[in-house]
């Protein structure tokens, strides 16, 4: 059983990291899966900054949702985000590697809600939130 999962769970982690057109696009890498957990990064770059050389608030948004998303699908069934909130603590700047964890914190019927953080290279966290999704 245990081996069903780990093939779930790197088969679920190729599909994402390559079919996420977006996520790639935003330079997000999914280096993590397992059930119910999952561990994201994103280089800060000057195409990913604001007008204040600060990590864009939509980079950092996507990288928590690349996260949550890999989480919530790796129990092999189709998981959809109904609700994100997202608390920004600290600003990412330009070179700054980001990491985000995701893990399901409650999952009930068809619903599920995800934890996640987001801290940089030195272990500052960024950003924190949570994120509710409904399996189809």
């Amino acid at each position: 059983m245990a081996e069903d999962r780990s093939e779930l769970s790197e088969s679920m982690l190729g599909k994402i990291s390559s079919g996420d057109a977006f996520a790639k696009l935003a330079g997000t890498n999914l280096l993590e899966l397992q059930p119910g957990f999952a561990r994201a990064e994103l280089k800060v770059t000057e195409n990913t900054v604001n007008v204040h050389d600060m990590a864009h608030g939509g980079a950092i948004f996507t990288l928590a949702d690349l996260a949550c998303e890999a989480a919530a699908n790796s129990y092999g069934k189709t998981a959809i985000a109904v609700q994100t909130n997202i608390h920004f603590l600290a600003a990412g700047r330009c070179g700054d590697l980001l990491t985000a964890t995701a893990k399901m914190t409650s999952r009930i019927e068809s619903f599920g809600v995800i934890g996640f953080e987001i801290t940089n290279q030195e272990g500052r966290l960024l950003s924190t939130g949570q994120q509710t999704v409904i399996f189809e």
